[in-house]
């Protein structure tokens, strides 16, 4: 009876600390970034339409990625060229699915602003996971496009603490105020 209470003690404390360090370890994984500091990080900034998803292995069959194709409208910051090509993380192949916590998920038809890196081997991928896409949307009443911003936008906004377990809303922002906002980034 001392040997099952050892074994069902010896679970429960196991279990804690799997749960335990498994949260904080999740909670890790994304630097929460400004707008501003998506903009200095990116090699392009822009926004357009995704004109098409596939999802396909890395080279090394490791890691699978969806590709997402844009059509950038205008480049707020650097060019990529007519169409960009952006790889992230995660997806399906046949039966297997890869899923990568924290990454933008795209729909084919969706406008959006992109934030982009190129890595050195030259595949484009999002600046800062999710935060990095941000939907745009068309206000029903102005018919004007509306960015619905990810987290803060600039270092100002980012010292704002909120209490405990309260979340920053999304900002919606006028298309032409975001992107003026964006290139004041670039000038400083």
């Amino acid at each position: 009876m001392k040997d099952l209470k050892k074994i069902i003690s010896l679970t429960f404390y196991l279990s804690f600390c799997f749960l335990f360090f498994s949260i904080n370890e999740s909670n890790a994984q994304v630097k929460e970034m400004s707008a501003q500091d998506l903009t200095t990080a990116s090699t392009a900034v822009f926004y357009g339409k995704c004109s098409k998803k596939s999802c396909d292995w890395d080279e090394n069959h490791r890691i699978i990625y969806t590709y997402v194709t844009v059509v950038p409208e205008a480049y707020i910051k650097g060019n990529l060229g007519a169409t960009v090509t952006i790889a992230v993380p995660g997806g399906q192949v046949g039966d297997i699915v890869y899923d990568v916590s924290d990454m933008p998920f795209f729909t084919e038809g969706e406008e959006t602003v992109a934030f982009v890196w190129t890595n050195p081997a030259g595949k484009n991928l999002i600046t800062g996971g999710f935060q990095g896409k941000m939907k745009i949307e068309k206000d029903s009443k102005t018919g004007n496009k509306i960015v619905q911003v990810n987290g803060v936008m600039d270092a100002a906004d980012a010292q704002i603490k909120l209490p405990p377990g309260q979340v920053k809303k999304a900002e919606k922002m006028q298309l032409e105020d975001f992107v003026t906002k964006v290139k004041g980034y670039m000038k400083n």
